[in-house]
């Protein structure tokens, strides 16, 4: 059983909590997530189970898509309305043209500081080891690239964007820079990833369609094969040569390859794995998939 899965990850548990959920409902032990979500996160998440875990950290490097509320008036410690209130506006006077104006000036490629309740590790520790013992530290800051930012509403002190962003972006973090360049504070509410990598929500199961799929021998109809879901350009190798190929050897390609290029080896109708150039037309399995 090899592929990927694009599961609907519920709010309350954790990127954990989901992986486990996965492989006790598929009785497998070889299955992990492409990219965690935070408890309260809701939204898609890229399960790899099988040989498609071999594709994790590709599939890691994709944009993501989400749907994010901001709330306006306050910041809280940790970015989002978990945390406590640490400043607060008088008043929330802007009106949609400006809020338009300023999600426009968060779009391109900028240097983001994640927020200190965070995983990023600074000399071997997590910042929210450092902020659970009150300890201030120099947050480093991180290349990402908002694509797009969209103001989907604007009620109140509540303002619905899509943002289309790079692997990496801290949301929350986005929220709160937004706030302060309204001048008037602000932080996240909710949140839903609605697509990683080429996969979106309205395609997504839940954990319960899954187990009804799986236990009605209907799998196949969420199992998204591997190069369905990182295509590349496919190579073909001679079944001859598939004993040598498959034990990590050098072997003639029937189909021209490409200089410097990711590529699929097929042998013999299978997908055998990722390969690289060797000399002349010869390739050579980087990444064994079967």
């Amino acid at each position: 059983m090899n592929g990927i899965l694009n599961i609907l990850k519920p709010t309350g548990m954790t990127s954990h909590d989901v992986v486990s959920s996965v492989r006790r409902i598929l009785n497998m032990k070889k299955a992990g997530h492409a990219g965690t979500l935070d408890p309260n996160v809701a939204g898609v998440m890229v399960i790899c189970v099988g040989k498609g875990t071999k594709l994790s950290d590709y599939l890691m490097n994709g944009d993501k898509e989400y749907i994010c509320e901001l709330v306006l008036g306050q910041s809280t410690d940790t970015q989002d309305s978990y945390g406590v209130v640490v400043d607060q506006a008088d008043s929330v006077n802007v009106n949609r043209e400006d809020i338009i104006n300023v999600l426009k000036e968060f779009e391109g490629k900028q240097m983001q500081v994640p927020p200190m309740y965070s995983a990023v590790k600074l000399n071997g520790k997590k910042l929210y080891e450092y902020a659970r013992q009150n300890i201030t530290v120099e947050k480093p800051g991180k290349l990402i690239e908002i694509k797009e930012i969209k103001l989907l509403k604007f009620e109140g002190t509540r303002v619905l964007m899509q943002v289309k962003c790079s692997k990496g972006t801290y949301m929350r973090t986005l929220c709160n820079d937004i706030g302060e360049k309204l001048g008037i504070y602000g932080h996240m509410g909710v949140l839903i990833r609605t697509e990683a990598k080429g996969l979106h929500i309205e395609n997504s199961v839940t954990l319960d369609e899954l187990k009804f799929l799986f236990e009605n021998k209907r799998l196949n109809e969420c199992l998204l094969p591997i190069d369905e879901v990182y295509p590349l350009e496919k190579v073909i190798v001679d079944e001859r040569y598939y004993d040598r190929l498959t034990a990590g050897n050098e072997v003639y390609a029937v189909t021209s390859v490409l200089n410097g290029r990711e590529f699929y080896i097929y042998c013999q109708d299978k997908l055998i794995g990722i390969g690289k150039k060797a000399d002349e037309n010869k390739v050579k399995i980087e990444k064994m998939l079967m």
